[in-house]
C-alpha cells in the first residue's frame, strides 16, 4: 500500500468512529430542563387554591372566535425585582 492509500484509509475510519460517535450521544436522552411543576397535575380548583404556591386560571371563552380555553392550574410567578431609584 502506498502513503496516500493509508492516509485515506486513516481519515476514512476517523470520520466513522466520528459519526459513530455523534448517532450514540444523539440517543442519549437528556433531562428535561424545565419540568413541568406539580401545579400543572391538579386538575380541581380547590386543590390548587389550597396550594400556596400555584394559582387558578379560570376558563375563559375568545370573544372573536368563541374558543373557550379550559380553566387549569399553574404555579405562581415568582415576585418582581422592583427597581429603586
Amino acid at each position: 500500500m502506498t502513503r496516500i492509500s493509508k492516509g485515506l484509509i486513516a481519515v476514512a475510519s476517523a470520520a466513522v468512529l466520528v459519526t459513530l460517535g455523534t448517532m450514540a450521544g444523539a440517543q442519549e436522552k437528556k433531562a428535561d430542563p424545565k419540568a413541568k411543576s406539580k401545579c400543572n397535575a391538579i386538575t380541581e380548583e380547590t386543590a390548587c387554591r389550597a396550594d400556596t404556591t400555584c394559582i387558578w386560571i379560570g376558563a375563559t371563552t375568545n370573544a372573536k372566535t368563541g374558543k373557550t380555553r379550559k380553566a387549569y392550574c399553574k404555579t405562581k410567578p415568582a415576585p418582581s425585582k422592583k427597581k429603586t431609584t
